[in-house]
């Protein structure tokens, strides 16, 4: 009995043809056709956005720092660690702190322990920070489309948002955590 990989799965796809149906917000919806290992030929809806990042910042207390907004998505008010896109050539790191600052007025050094895609139909990268000590710096510096209210939460009460499904980046909330040891 064999082992070893399948080996019609090590077969590259091969991409014939792309088109973006809907670009708007910096985001965009790409059709691509792919010519499967099969020999059949397939299209794929991507949702072609930019890399984000996300921070699970502590005061100096240990006190979770996280952002409450309405989102459209789930059409309610959701908890989330701050965070956002990258500017063109941004580091990770970089764009976690300007984030937090942004959006809570708190600051600290973000240190990026972990990275994932946001799901298998999407090309952006998921980057997750963690900032130790984080204190209050100036106020809040917010997008005209942006409402948001700063919360902070004992660990505990993060980890029971967390399995209420009252957050959004749950993966990098957990790869936050354990990188501080906090699971």
């Amino acid at each position: 009995m064999d082992s070893g990989p399948d080996s019609r799965l090590a077969v590259p796809w091969r991409e014939l043809r792309r088109r973006t149906a809907y670009e708007r917000f910096g985001r965009a919806v790409v059709e691509v056709d792919y010519r499967l290992p099969s020999g059949r030929d397939e299209t794929f809806s991507i949702r072609a956005e930019r890399d984000t990042v996300a921070v699970l910042a502590l005061t100096p207390t240990s006190e979770v720092i996280l952002t409450r907004q309405f989102r459209p998505g789930p059409g309610r008010f959701i908890y989330e660690l701050p965070g956002g896109y990258l500017e063109d050539g941004e580091d990770p790191s970089d764009a976690g702190a300007r984030e937090l600052l942004e959006e809570t007025g708190y600051a600290g050094r973000v240190d990026i322990v972990g990275q994932c895609y946001g799901d298998s139909y999407c090309t952006a990268r998921k980057y997750c920070g963690v900032a130790r000590d984080c204190r209050p710096e100036r106020a809040q510096q917010l997008d005209a489309e942006e409402f948001v209210e700063v919360v902070l939460v004992p660990p505990v009460q993060f980890r029971e948002l967390l399995r209420a499904g009252e957050t959004i980046d749950v993966d990098l909330a957990y790869l936050a955590l354990d990188a501080l040891a906090m699971l």
